[in-house]
C-alpha cells in the first residue's frame, strides 16, 4: 500500500511501519530521518509515538522481551526483534488493547515475510509482563551503562533527577522572531487559538503546555516563530556583541541560532559557515537570504579555506557533539551512540576551536556550546585548549539555573524547561603570552 496523506492509512498495520523504522534506527539512521517518509501521512502521529517510546524505554522493553524468549536474542531475525519491540512498547505505552496489539504483531511478521516467527511473537507478547521487576541497572535507568557511569562520576548530587528526566518528553518551546512580529501580539494569537502556554524568564521564549505540530501554531506560515529549545536560546546572548562587531556563526546548519543572531543583533555583519551547502530549517533560509548584512558560506571549519581574511569580533561555535543533553528529544541517541564516538567528537571539537581561534580578532570573544553533559566534550576540551593557547582566558558565566563548572556553565534537563547544554566563553588577548 502506498502511503499518502489522509487516505485510509489508519487501518494500515502500524507495527509493520514501526518495525521498519526501528530497524533503520538500529542500523544507524536517526529516528527523525527514519520517520521523515511518513511525515505527511495520517499514521505519522501514532507511528511517532510508538517509535519514540520504544527508544525512550528500549532497555526495559528489551529485558522483558528477553525474559520470554526461548532462544538468545542474537539468534533472532532483526525484523522479528523490531516487531517484538514495537509490540511490547504498545503493550506498555499505548491505549491499544493487548489482544489487538498481539494480533497486529503476529500479522506484522507475516506481512514482513517472516510467517514462521508468528508463533514466537504470539507466545512472547501474550506472556509479556508489563510490571515485572527489572534486574539490570540499564533497564531501571533506561540508559546504557557507559552513560550511567558518567552520571555517577559527575552528577551524583542530581543523579535521580537526571535519570528520570531522560525518561520523559521534552517540552515544546518556541522563540518568537522579534524582527518579524510583536511578542505580546503573538501571545494573543496563541490565546485566541486556545493554545495554553507559559512564558519562561527568557526574552521571546514561549513554552506550549502540550506538544503539537508546528503547522498548527498561528504564525507558522508567516515565520513568526522558530521551535528552539530553551537552553539552546541561551547561547546567542552570551556573545554580548557590540554594535559594529562582526559575528561568525560556526557550524551553523540548520540555521536556528543564525536566525536568533539576526534578531538580537540585526545591524551586525554576520557570517554563517557550515560544511553543508545551506541552512535547511524552514523559513530561516528565506530570512537569512533577505538580510543585507548576512552571508551563508559552505566551508569545512577544520581549516580556513572558506575565510575571507577579515577577522571576527564574536564567534559562536555550537560544536557537533554526542547530543547526550537532548535524550528527551532524541531518545535514539542513548541506544545507538557508542562510548568510543565521544573521544572522536572531542577530537573534532578541538580542531574546530583551533580554527575559530585563528579567525578571531584580538580582544574578541568566542562562545563554545554543546548539547552534551559529558565532561570529555566540555570542560576537558576547554582545559586542553587553554593549555595550548596562551592568548586565551575564560569569562565568568552565570545563568538562572544550572551550575558553574571549572571553565564554563552546565545545564541539565529540567522538567518543563530546557535540555542539557554546556557553555564556555573565552576572550582573546591582544597578543600571545
Amino acid at each position: 500500500m502506498s502511503l499518502r496523506r489522509g487516505r485510509g492509512l489508519r487501518s494500515y498495520n502500524t507495527t509493520v511501519l514501526a518495525a521498519r523504522v526501528l530497524l533503520r534506527v538500529l542500523d544507524g539512521q536517526t529516528l527523525e530521518s527514519a520517520l521523515q517518509r511518513y511525515q505527511d501521512t495520517d499514521v505519522h502521529a501514532q507511528l511517532s509515538h510508538v517509535c519514540f517510546e520504544a527508544m525512550r524505554h528500549y532497555f526495559s522493553l528489551s529485558e522483558r522481551i528477553e525474559n520470554e524468549l526461548n532462544r538468545p536474542r542474537s539468534k533472532l531475525d532483526p525484523e522479528v526483534w523490531c516487531v517484538l519491540l514495537a509490540g511490547a512498547c504498545q503493550l506498555e505505552h499505548s491505549r491499544t488493547p493487548p489482544y489487538a496489539t498481539v494480533s497486529q504483531s503476529v500479522d506484522a511478521v507475516k506481512k514482513l515475510g517472516k510467517s514462521s516467527a508468528g508463533a514466537l511473537v504470539n507466545a512472547v507478547l501474550r506472556k509479556y509482563q508489563t510490571d515485572g521487576e527489572l534486574r539490570s541497572e540499564e533497564s531501571r535507568c533506561e540508559l546504557p551503562n557507559w552513560l550511567i557511569e558518567q552520571i555517577d562520576r559527575d552528577f551524583q548530587g542530581v543523579r535521580a533527577q537526571l535519570i528520570e528526566q531522560f525518561k520523559t518528553r521534552a517540552p515544546l518551546t518556541l522563540r518568537v522572531n522579534s524582527s518579524v512580529t510583536d511578542f505580546e501580539q503573538f501571545c494573543d494569537r496563541l490565546d485566541g487559538a486556545g493554545i495554553a502556554h507559559t512564558i519562561p524568564a527568557l526574552p521571546n521564549a514561549i513554552t506550549c503546555d502540550e506538544p503539537r505540530p508546528m503547522s498548527s501554531i498561528p504564525g507558522y506560515d508567516e515565520g513568526f516563530f522558530q521551535v528552539q529549545d530553551l537552553s539552546s536560546q541561551m547561547a546567542v546572548p552570551l556573545l554580548e556583541a557590540n554594535v559594529n562587531d562582526r559575528i561568525l556563526d560556526a557550524c551553523a546548519s540548520p540555521g536556528v541560532k543564525t536566525s536568533q543572531i539576526l534578531d538580537i543583533y540585526p545591524n551586525n555583519a554576520t557570517v554563517s559557515v557550515d560544511i553543508r551547502t545551506k541552512c535547511s530549517t524552514w523559513n530561516i533560509s528565506r530570512r537569512t537570504q533577505q538580510h543585507d548584512l548576512h552571508g551563508w558560506v559552505q566551508g569545512d571549519l577544520r581549516n580556513t579555506d572558506w575565510w575571507d581574511g577579515v577577522p571576527f569580533d564574536r564567534i559562536l561555535l555550537d560544536a557537533p557533539c554526542s547530543g547526550t543533553g537532548t535524550l528527551r528529544r532524541h531518545p535514539d541517541i542513548k541506544v545507538t551512540r557508542q562510548e568510543s564516538e565521544v573521544s572522536e567528537l572531542a577530537s573534532l571539537q578541538r580542531q574546530l576551536l583551533d580554527t575559530c581561534w585563528r579567525v578571531l580578532e584580538p580582544k574578541g570573544k568566542l562562545v563554545y556550546a554543546t548539547c552534551s553533559f559529558l565532561r570529555e566534550e566540555n570542560d576537558d576540551v576547554i582545559q586542553d585548549f587553554l593549555e595550548n593557547h596562551g592568548d586565551a582566558s575564560t569569562d565568568n558565566i552565570a545563568l538562572n539555573h544550572g551550575s558553574a563548572t571549572r571553565f564554563g556553565w552546565q545545564l541539565i534537563p529540567v522538567r518543563n524547561e530546557g535540555d542539557g547544554f554546556y557553555f564556555a566563553r573565552m576572550r582573546k588577548s591582544q597578543e600571545k603570552t
